[in-house]
């Protein structure tokens, strides 16, 4: 069983609790927040970066991050440079929460994308009662025959509780095979989710294949300046950011070097 069907098994679990919305308050955003996409657009030329909060890496060989709070981590990045966050909401593996997701988006007027392995429509009101601007969601669980709930509906769904949709793929097959999905922003994922390798020929061939699907994000992998400049080099409006920016001792710094005349783009 890869790592995918086993997230999926389990996030069903999670979801599924009669507990999962507990204590979370009616959608009302209390921050006015731009749309995660016109965030992105408005970056212009030197790109838009997204910066992940999350608590482990399960695809990394030193899996723990370093502990910080919300209110730290949003802080620490600020200074380089950010066009919206991301945060795990993801409970098994990742050890994400809702509460998580609640705190950056308290954390900060910028977007928040709400990150899951999205199965269900009530983790799109988690979503919207969380404070999140858009939310993930994944073209692999369609394509390989993991939901009940079609990506269009979910997509429906987020759109009719005020959230932008966020696609992510990852092998070319996938643009046709969710062509209908309403999405708002679409993403390349370097990483194979059912073995969790980086795969940077793969993402590189889908994202030529999606140029045209805009605005279009790289997504994982991105350690060093060089890493953003391949994404940079292959046509990106913008690159999401993770476990790097918990282990820089400058994130801000670290983000800045990402930028895309930093990283060197001729892009």
């Amino acid at each position: 069983m890869g790592f995918l069907s086993q997230m999926v098994e389990e996030t069903k679990k999670v979801v599924s609790q009669p507990g999962y919305l507990a204590g979370l308050p009616a959608p009302s955003p209390t921050i006015a927040r731009r749309g995660l996409r016109q965030a992105i657009q408005e970056a212009g030329g030197p790109g838009a970066l997204l910066v992940e909060f999350k608590r482990v890496s399960p695809g990394s060989t030193a899996p723990a991050l370093p502990t910080f709070s919300a209110d730290e981590f949003v802080r620490r990045a600020e200074p380089g440079g950010v066009s919206g966050y991301s945060c795990l909401a993801s409970t098994p593996r990742f050890e994400g929460s809702l509460t998580d997701v609640r705190d950056v988006a308290n954390a900060t007027s910028r977007p928040v994308l709400f990150k899951d392995f999205v199965v269900d429509p009530v983790q799109l009101d988690a979503a919207a009662r969380v404070g999140a601007s858009a939310v993930l969601l994944i073209a692999r669980l369609e394509t390989e025959g993991y939901l009940t709930t079609p990506l269009a509906e979910l997509a429906r769904g987020a759109h009719a509780r005020g959230l932008e949709v966020l696609l992510e793929y990852h092998e070319r097959s996938e643009l046709s095979r969710t062509a209908d999905v309403a999405a708002d922003m679409h993403g390349v994922n370097v990483r194979d989710l059912d073995t969790l390798r980086m795969e940077p020929e793969v993402a590189t061939s889908t994202l030529e294949a999606a140029r045209e699907r805009r605005p279009l994000l790289g997504l994982s992998g991105v350690a060093s300046s060089g890493e953003a400049r391949r994404f940079w080099d292959a046509g990106v409006d913008g690159i999401l950011v993770g476990s790097a920016v918990a282990r820089a001792s400058d994130p801000g710094a670290f983000l800045r070097s990402l930028h895309r005349r930093a990283a060197g783009s001729g892009a």
